[in-house]
């Protein structure tokens, strides 16, 4: 026999077993919408969102009268126009902000890296339709979106009812400006628009259920934020799971072919119940990587393992509803319950 053919044949076997792991991967990327307990019918549900833009309103006022300009604005935009705002001070300090270069430059481009807010306000319109079926009595937040000055630490601000998005913050990865400020680029993958709404819910979400949350261990930490992911996916069962948690594809094929083994690692070094914030912020924080031997280890997968434990749980106790779940602070009992076992 050839040698030469058999060691041919070896590796074509292997090229293709490879092929079809990566096949099966991506397949499971693509179609990782959410399960049919999630996919409700909210067609019956109005929801009217209120869209208010105050960086097009502000940046296009009559500055030769300010002040006249300004009376139109602040019943437009109270959140960001208070009572003394023909105050000196006051005046000066917008008149600083407008005039600065750099928020001059965000605002231009808006026009390439956005231009229109119609996708952006229909995908959350429609989240908050699904947010309406779970919590009918809950009233819709105004949304408004606003120029920055690229506030990274505070992209999307929840005020009262108000949700307030730095729209700069959005205008896509390899933004120049992004650069400029060296944003680290684990960051700044998610500046992107596709990304607003499971942002949105992320900061909103966790906002409202502040008190039902523990930080306690990791285990507790992973189960907190996997209730987070779960809700997102409550409102945004379209989504692929690669947008809902902000992974690249490869980020996210990582995680599909890893959990076991990462559950595992888990375990065996006794991390989860561990209080080391060391381990947290490798875990669950954004970063380059969980692990430096492979640098397609997303530094968020412990989330995405506390989000399989709560889908787990969801599905082997159908009678629970997500208010119970986002209200039960007994993670033992979740964790128990979910029977958990990748």
């Amino acid at each position: 026999m050839n040698v030469n053919f058999v060691k041919l044949n070896k590796a074509f076997d292997s090229y293709m077993k490879n092929v079809v792991i990566l096949f099966l991967f991506t397949v499971s990327l693509l179609f990782s919408c959410s399960d049919e307990r999630l996919n409700i019918d909210t067609s019956g549900i109005n929801v009217h969102l209120n869209f208010k833009h105050y960086e097009q309103d502000l940046f296009t006022i009559n500055r030769n009268n300010i002040e006249r300009s300004l009376d139109e604005l602040a019943l437009k935009h109270p959140a960001f126009i208070s009572d003394d705002y023909k105050d000196p001070a006051k005046l000066q300090e917008l008149n600083t902000y407008l005039n600065n270069e750099l928020n001059t430059k965000l605002f231009k481009d808006w026009q390439t890296k956005i231009g229109t807010y119609d996708a952006i306000e229909t995908e959350l319109s429609k989240a908050f339709s699904h947010f309406k079926y779970y919590y009918p009595n809950d009233s819709t937040p105004t949304i408004y979106t606003y120029i920055s000055g690229l506030n990274y630490e505070e992209p999307i601000i929840i005020d009262n009812n108000n949700i307030i998005i730095g729209i700069d913050m959005f205008y896509g990865k390899n933004y120049k400006a992004y650069q400029q400020l060296k944003i680290p680029q684990y960051l700044s993958k998610s500046y992107d628009k596709k990304y607003i709404t499971p942002i949105v819910f992320r900061e909103f979400i966790t906002q409202k259920f502040a008190l039902f949350f523990s930080r306690k261990t990791m285990l507790e930490n992973m189960i907190s934020l996997g209730k987070v992911e779960y809700f997102i996916e409550a409102v945004t069962p379209q989504l692929h799971d690669s947008i809902r948690f902000q992974f690249t594809t490869s980020q996210m094929n990582w995680c599909y072919g890893h959990e076991k083994a990462f559950w595992k690692h888990l375990t065996i070094k006794g991390l989860l119940f561990s209080n080391d914030y060391h381990n947290y912020k490798r875990f669950l924080q954004p970063g380059p990587f969980a692990s430096s031997m492979e640098r397609e280890s997303p530094a968020r997968i412990g989330i995405y393992i506390g989000y399989r434990i709560v889908k787990d749980f969801m599905d082997e106790n159908p009678e629970v509803s997500l208010n119970e779940l986002m209200t039960n602070t007994d993670f033992t009992a979740i964790f128990k319950a979910s029977k958990y076992n990748p």
